[in-house]
């Protein structure tokens, strides 16, 4: 069984077109939202896009890691078919030393993805149909209602995500007074059918002994003439040096 991208963490010249359009979502979409996270390292997040047929789903994380003070810029390809890193992704770059600007840092990454954006020709955009940032308190961390597609007037046809927290062992990890934790993703259809995206059995190690999830954003795209699909954006606390680090994990598949 192919491991799934939650799961993966483990582990002069005239440019064409899809790499000035790749530059240009850095630049455009990797914005996010500015979070101080005090003494740990929160990760920044730029959604790259999709493949014009949906099968295809790219984001970046990016930072300045805790303690060491090193840029860092992780890029994940996800087939949207199986919710699987494609093969040579990740992209890691941490530059350790005399570090350069993390603008710097996070070039060497896109130049280094460049040719997995070509491939699958990442860029078209989908829409944020719900979004939940760290600073706002009124929203549910586990729980997000929304329409997959804009209409007016509104058919008020809602899907839901459902997200689950339990203690899973964590061996190798401090014992920081509380447990590490697993989870279980769920979506509620509008027809009431529930379907389990993601759920785990182990945590693995790559997420370096996880506190806390919530869903951070879900995107949905409609290709032309294909099935639609979506990307649910889970945010991550897990044990860093200094404090709790975010990181974040993707759960795709169609709609």
């Amino acid at each position: 069984m192919l491991p799934t991208a939650r799961n993966r963490r483990d582990q002069t010249h005239m440019l064409p077109k899809a790499t000035c359009k790749f530059i240009a979502l850095f630049a455009l979409c990797g914005a996010s939202y500015p979070v101080s996270a005090g003494a740990g390292d929160y990760a920044e997040r730029s959604l790259l896009g999709f493949s014009p047929d949906g099968r295809y789903f790219a984001f970046e994380e990016y930072g300045i890691q805790d303690g060491s003070g090193f840029p860092y810029s992780n890029i994940y390809l996800i087939d949207t078919s199986t919710d699987a890193w494609v093969e040579g992704t990740p992209i890691r770059v941490l530059v350790e030393g005399e570090s350069p600007p993390l603008s710097e840092t996070r070039q060497q990454s896109a130049d280094r993805f460049r040719p997995f954006l070509i491939e699958h020709r990442i860029g078209a955009t989908g829409t944020i149909v719900a979004a939940n940032p760290l600073t706002e308190t009124s929203a549910d961390p586990h729980h997000v209602s929304f329409l997959p597609l804009l209409l007016v007037p509104s058919n008020d046809r809602d899907y839901e995500l459902s997200l689950r927290e339990y203690e899973l062992p964590a061996p190798g990890c401090p014992d920081m007074g509380q447990p590490y934790k697993g989870f279980q993703l769920t979506m509620i259809e509008p027809s009431g059918r529930q379907r389990t995206l993601a759920r785990d059995e182990r945590i693995p190690g790559s997420r370096n002994c996880p506190l806390s999830y919530a869903i951070s954003e879900v995107i949905t795209y409609y290709p032309p003439n294909r099935q639609p699909v979506f990307a649910a954006i889970i945010s991550m606390l897990s044990v860093g040096f200094e404090g709790p680090d975010r990181r974040f994990l993707a759960v795709t598949g169609q709609i």
